[in-house]
Parts: structure tokens; C-alpha cells; sequence
């Protein structure tokens, strides 16, 4: 009998699709019901196709109690009552993010999409945005007698495709930003849950500034998998696809192992010692049979390659730098692009020396292929 062939999910994020699709799913829900015992609001940064937004989709679905998509899962199997609330997604790349006035004709765009399916009042004359979403979140709760699940995917969307604007321009998308982002909290006993994702942590904005602060699980050690595949994940859930890659390369799959870690592999988030590889590189991989720079390949912001490029780093500093947590976290300048390339992916953590300070490192080799193909001046300064 011919074997079935393996279905991955390249590019895909909707929990949904994955799972009424057949493709191959690494279960991490579990983390689900990690994330609603934790807190009410909560943030996570991590780079770019990283899970993010599969997460998102996968609580989504949890909260509006679709059951039979969990069939099989951790949290199918833990979960006795199935709830159904109202969930209120904004997926912030979705837009172009290059202005003020793009990224407010999107959130009124889905806020009336929202007013339209709870049937409430369309509020679109309301021509402060922060209004508007509050009164939607109260509205919604009104009119279902349930409080809301808010789940906001790349915040800093339109933060980083503004990096190189002009100020006029930068406060024009902040002040659009901060008056949206607030509101979670001000509607705080109309909502379930909000989680808020994205690729930087930017301290100056309202989700990490005084009583609207969320918490911040990006660091914390129990969420260190919580997106991106372990090595025990990638033995579990993908064998398949590693015997492609040794058949293909007429190599052990020992071997294909071996170069798949070294390509892909060593992301380091946490102080806890567990790694994780790039999901989207690897499901590539598995999917065209062959090694290749996936990752680098699918698309980076040219504004924030050009706002790399007047940044003031070399190629060999970042071979072994060791920084403090606070400016790993900290709000990133051109003089210290450092916090920029931890938070999206370009470095990663190596070790902790005395729980203060952290040695980063370039993660693995397709990470070191950009960095090499990128830094071609002379003095190894990022070139466009």
C-alpha cells in the first residue's frame, strides 16, 4: 500500500486550515492553557514566521470553542467545558503599515466588519480611533453577555515600516498606535483575554508603559518553545521529512540530522537551555527536499533593512557580545542596533554568565549566510 504523503503547512498560520487540512501540526497547545492561567493581558515578541500567528489562531479557535479541531491535542484531551466567546482578531500586517492613514483605514476597516457581525451601531464617524475600538469592545460584550478575547497580531507593524520616516510621520502612526493599543485595558472588565504579539519591543509604547503594561512573557523560561520546533519536536513530528532530506543527499539521517541543526537550529530565547529551530525554514526544507536560506528568502522589510544599513555594529562583534537583559530588551537606536537584531532573529542567546549577563551569538548558518551577504563594505557595515 503507497504511503500517504506528509502535508506542511508552509506559510500556513490558521490553526483551522492545519487542522481540517490534514497537514502536519507540532502540538503546542498545551501553551493555550499556560497563557490563559498566566494573565488577563500578555505580550510575546519573536522574529518573523516564527508561530506567532498560529498561535493567535489556535487560541482563537479555543475561545470560540471549536472542540472537534482539538481532537487529539493536549488541550483536547485536558479540557472539560468548551466556552464560546466573542474574539476580536486584527492581524496588523494585513496593511501596508507605511503611514498613519493606511493603518487607520484598516482597523475602522475591521472595526466595521466587527459592528456588522454583532450587529451594533457602525461608529465610523468616530473620528478618534481609541474611541471607537472602546466602544466597540464594550459593544460587543453588551450584545453577547460575554466578555471579549482581543488577540493583536504584529503590533509594531506599522512602528517598523515608519523606522526610516520622518518624524511628522512617525508620531502621526504612534499616536494612531497608542490610542488603539490602550484600550484593551481601559475596557478591562468588558474583556477575557488579550494577547498582543510582534517581532520588537518597543519600550516608549503604551503596552510597557506605566498601568497599561502587559505582561511580558518573551523572556520568561516556561515559554521558551512556545513557538519555533525543539529537537525532540522535530524527531517526533517529522521523520518523514528528515528521511527526505538523507534519501535526497544519499546521506544517514544522522547526517541529514546534523545539517538540518546546524542550518536551522540554536535559537535561544530564555535563559533556560532550550533551543528551537526556525519552523518556517525547516517545513521548507522538508517540503523541497533540500536545504536551502528559506527563511531570509521569504521577505524582510526593506525599511528595516535600509535603517540596518546606517547601523553601527561588524560582523565580528557580533560573534561574541555580551550585554546586560536590560539592553537586550531596550528601545534600539542606530547607535545600538543590538536590542533590533536579538528581538528579530539575528542574534540569539548563547549563555548566561551569574544570571546578569548574556553572551549573544549569529544563531546558525543560514543566519550567518545573510549577515555574510549582507555586510560587503568595507568596513562591515550592513549594505542594501
Amino acid at each position: 500500500m503507497e504511503k500517504k504523503k506528509v502535508k506542511y503547512p508552509v506559510g500556513e498560520h490558521s490553526f483551522r486550515e492545519i487542522r481540517e487540512g490534514g497537514f502536519a501540526y507540532v502540538d503546542k497547545t498545551k501553551y493555550v492553557h499556560e497563557l490563559i492561567e498566566q494573565g488577563k493581558f500578555i505580550f510575546l515578541s519573536r522574529p518573523r514566521r516564527f508561530g506567532k500567528s498560529l498561535m493567535l489562531s489556535t487560541i482563537e479557535w479555543y475561545f470560540r470553542g471549536e472542540q472537534r479541531l482539538f481532537e487529539g491535542t493536549w488541550l483536547g484531551t485536558y479540557e472539560k467545558e468548551w466556552k464560546q466567546y466573542p474574539v476580536l482578531h486584527f492581524d496588523m500586517s494585513d496593511t501596508s503599515g507605511e503611514s498613519a492613514h493606511t493603518m487607520k483605514l484598516y482597523l475602522n476597516d475591521r472595526m466595521t466588519e466587527y459592528e456588522e457581525e454583532y450587529a451594533l451601531p457602525n461608529k465610523s464617524y468616530l473620528e478618534d480611533i481609541g474611541s471607537r475600538f472602546n466602544a466597540l469592545i464594550k459593544g460587543v460584550c453588551r450584545k453577547t453577555g460575554t466578555k471579549v478575547v482581543i488577540l493583536i497580531d504584529e503590533y509594531d507593524n506599522g512602528i517598523l515600516e515608519t523606522l526610516d520616516a520622518k518624524q511628522k510621520e512617525q508620531e502621526e502612526m504612534s499616536k494612531v498606535l497608542r490610542a488603539f493599543y490602550k484600550q484593551p485595558k481601559a475596557a478591562t472588565e468588558s474583556v477575557k483575554f488579550c494577547m498582543i504579539t510582534g517581532v520588537a519591543r518597543f519600550a516608549s509604547y503604551t503596552l510597557f508603559s506605566g498601568p497599561n503594561n502587559y505582561l511580558d512573557i518573551s523572556m520568561m523560561d516556561e515559554y521558551a518553545g512556545i513557538c519555533g520546533i525543539t529537537q525532540q519536536e522535530l524527531l517526533d513530528n517529522f521523520e518523514d521529512g528528515i528521511q527526505k532530506i538523507a534519501d535526497r543527499n544519499e546521506e544517514t539521517k544522522g547526517q541529514a540530522l546534523a545539517e538540518l541543526r546546524q542550518k536551522y537550529d540554536s535559537y535561544r530565547f530564555t535563559e533556560a537551555r532550550e533551543l528551537v529551530y526556525n519552523p518556517f525554514s525547516l517545513i521548507s526544507a522538508f517540503t523541497e527536499g533540500r536545504l536551502a536560506n528559506f527563511w531570509i528568502k521569504s521577505g524582510t522589510s526593506k525599511v528595516f533593512v535600509k535603517y540596518l544599513t546606517r547601523s553601527e555594529f561588524d560582523l565580528l562583534e557580533l560573534e561574541n557580545l555580551k550585554v546586560t537583559r536590560d539592553r537586550m530588551e531596550g528601545k534600539y537606536t542606530e547607535k545600538d542596533s543590538i536590542p533590533l537584531l536579538f528581538q528579530t532573529g539575528y542574534l540569539t542567546i548563547k549563555d548566561v554568565e551569574y544570571g546578569q549577563l548574556y553572551r549573544l551569538g549569529i544563531p546558525n548558518g543560514e543566519v550567518r549566510s545573510a549577515l555574510e551577504h549582507l555586510l560587503t563594505s568595507k568596513d562591515n557595515r550592513f549594505s542594501a
